[in-house]
């Protein structure tokens, strides 16, 4: 299970009030706030990339990831509010599920759009003339991802219940009827819970894992790219520009090709043929340096997700005192990235300013 099925067992031991969990009124008011914010600032973010003509890989992983945290902010932070108000009484065994499918199946999706965005990254700029992505498989990608985090959600709504497992009177099996959403017996036994929390806790560290390589390998191609920049700006003086580029290895390959096909057909000059060199890596220069732009934008929201989930994830593994009201901090990630976008994205700024002239 994630870290939020994990801590309603903690969150049910604390008891409402102030008690050792933190003050419920302060819970209540936080994810009020994170949920205005962040129904907003995401139907924003949804508004900006759904209109765009050409959507990219990385805008599909956008628009997934604007999604989860708008539905996060309608539905499951309100739900939370509830749930935490009736110390987890919710009487009804359906709201239980629902409440555990719901937030148990967001933050793994999350997780899996991560890995998306650094898989789509490092093939733009570690691999920029494969094109190994494209938004038709972004979307398949997408849509398998969802599938899993689906499952996983349901598995871990099946492990909760307002009843109490069996109990033996006369040989008879008795289910007793508690009210209080909490893990139950009665569909998945023991011990394939805890199998399942091993294999939940594999596939969240391993995602981040999975980040954290893909990643350090676009830093090294971004170094290694400089790096023969310098040496050749320090060996070769000819066809350069002023302008700094990433494109250097390119440069004379492209140079050849150009004269050849000049000298073959010599229809073009040789300012013309360094006015198309120059034109083509212009465009691909711009290209490299829009991709390098968005990882960077993107590395900031991966990092902000790892940073406001650990301590949710150090509590719910009981590493540290329980506090309810730093627990449900994990909300700010739905509400950080429209504010992340905003800083770090000129196109989508520009945007919002048309959205807002309107």
């Amino acid at each position: 299970m994630n870290t939020t099925a994990l801590s309603t067992e903690t969150a049910n031991i604390s008891g409402t009030g102030s008690g050792d969990g933190g003050p419920i009124h302060a819970v209540v008011g936080m994810l009020s706030f994170f949920s205005v914010i962040g129904t907003t600032g995401n139907a924003l973010v949804l508004y900006v990339y759904t209109r765009k003509r050409n959507k990219l890989a990385a805008t599909v992983f956008i628009i997934s990831l604007a999604t989860t945290d708008l539905t996060t902010s309608i539905v499951v932070m309100p739900y939370t509010i509830v749930i935490e108000y009736l110390n987890y009484y919710v009487k009804y065994d359906i709201f239980c599920k629902m409440y555990m499918f719901f937030i148990t199946s967001n933050v793994p999706f999350a997780a899996f759009i991560m890995v998306g965005i650094a898989f789509d990254r490092y093939f733009c700029i570690v691999h920029p003339f494969k094109h190994l992505m494209n938004a038709q498989r972004a979307k398949i990608i997408t849509a398998s991802m969802a599938l899993l985090a689906f499952t996983l959600g349901i598995i871990t709504a099946l492990n909760y219940s307002v009843y109490e497992g069996c109990g033996g009177v006369n040989d008879t099996c008795v289910v007793k009827f508690t009210g209080v959403c909490k893990t139950s017996e009665i569909l998945l036994p023991h011990t394939f819970t805890l199998y399942y929390q091993r294999l939940y806790t594999a596939l969240f560290f391993l995602a981040l894992l999975v980040v954290m390589v893909l990643y350090a390998l676009i830093y090294r191609s971004v170094l290694i790219r400089r790096a023969k920049r310098r040496r050749q700006r320090r060996s070769m003086c000819s066809y350069t520009t002023s302008k700094e580029s990433w494109f250097h290895e390119y440069r004379f390959s492209m140079v050849s090709s150009l004269r050849k096909n000049s000298e073959e057909k010599n229809e073009k000059s040789n300012s013309a043929v360094e006015s198309e060199l120059l034109r083509q890596l212009a465009i691909r220069e711009r290209g490299l340096v829009a991709n390098i732009k968005t990882a960077l934008m993107l590395f900031v929201v991966t990092a902000v997700f790892i940073l406001v989930f650990l301590p949710a994830w150090l509590m719910a593994h009981q590493i540290i005192d329980y506090n309810r009201v730093i627990f449900y901090m994990y909300f700010a990630y739905n509400v950080a990235n429209p504010i992340i976008y905003a800083f770090m994205n000129k196109a989508f700024r520009r945007q919002l300013k048309i959205v807002f002239k309107c």
